[in-house]
This record gives structure tokens, C-alpha cells and sequence, in this order.
């Protein structure tokens, strides 16, 4: 009787880890393509957010001071670099990721991104700004 009953558990288990949404794919930690910061994406509502969770500068100096001295928002220059959101307004659409906005705090410069999450299971970054492309690949944690 036990047995059966550890089936039907391993079973409810198995059915809600396939029961994921194909759109929640992407949520989870990334590590950026330098592997400089890791990223939190998560989901509020149906869009998509990515937030700055680690640094490598400030694990080799926990002392150092990372504001967004490059925000174009002067009221925002201040601001921790750690626990901001680069990414915004993400929503899925056909398998991708779509109409979101990427924030670079080193350049404080915002543009336009799309992710794509590929097959061997990184993501793919897509970023544009004056109909320019560049691409970036994240890696999960």
C-alpha cells in the first residue's frame, strides 16, 4: 500500500514539472554572457522582468560602491547597481520573449531585447538600439 501510494505521489510530482508553462521557461537565475552578474528573471503578471542579483566585482570587494552613476535620470544616478531591474516589459509571443526593454548601467543606456530560449537551453539575447543588432548569450546558474 505504500508503494501505490509513493506512485501516485511521484506521479502528481511529475505531472506539475511538465505542467510548467512553456512562457515560465525562462524564469530563473542567468548568468550574463561574461559571467560579470547573474540575472534573476521572474514573472509579474504576464511580463517578464530581469533583475541584477550578484556581481563578480562586488564578491572580490564587498566594500565596493556600485551606483548608476551613468543613468540618463539624474534622480536615479545614486541608485545601488545590485537589485535593479535591466530587464523590463518582456512578453511572450510565438515561442519568444518579445517587446522588452534592456538596460546597460555601465553605459546607462536602455534598448530594445528579445530572448529566445534555445534548444541547449541557454538564452539568447537580442538587443537593439538605432537599427542596430548585437546578441548575447546567458547561461542558467
Amino acid at each position: 500500500m505504500k508503494h501505490i501510494l509513493l506512485i501516485f505521489l511521484a506521479l502528481g510530482l511529475l505531472n506539475k514539472i511538465q505542467a510548467q508553462e512553456p512562457s515560465d521557461k525562462i524564469v530563473g537565475s542567468w548568468f550574463n554572457e561574461d559571467k560579470t552578474s547573474k540575472i534573476e528573471i521572474y514573472k509579474a503578471g504576464e511580463t517578464y522582468f530581469g533583475k541584477i542579483v550578484w556581481i563578480a566585482d562586488l564578491e572580490k570587494n564587498p566594500k565596493l560602491n556600485l551606483k548608476d552613476k551613468n543613468n540618463p535620470n539624474p534622480k536615479l544616478r545614486n541608485r545601488n547597481i545590485l537589485g535593479i531591474d535591466i530587464i523590463t516589459g518582456l512578453k511572450y509571443s510565438g515561442g519568444n520573449w518579445v517587446n522588452g526593454t534592456i538596460y546597460a548601467p555601465k553605459r546607462g543606456m536602455y534598448a530594445d531585447c528579445e530572448v529566445e530560449l534555445l534548444s541547449n537551453g541557454q538564452l539568447k539575447i537580442v538587443v537593439s538600439k538605432y537599427g542596430s543588432t548585437k546578441s548575447q548569450i546567458w547561461t542558467r546558474k
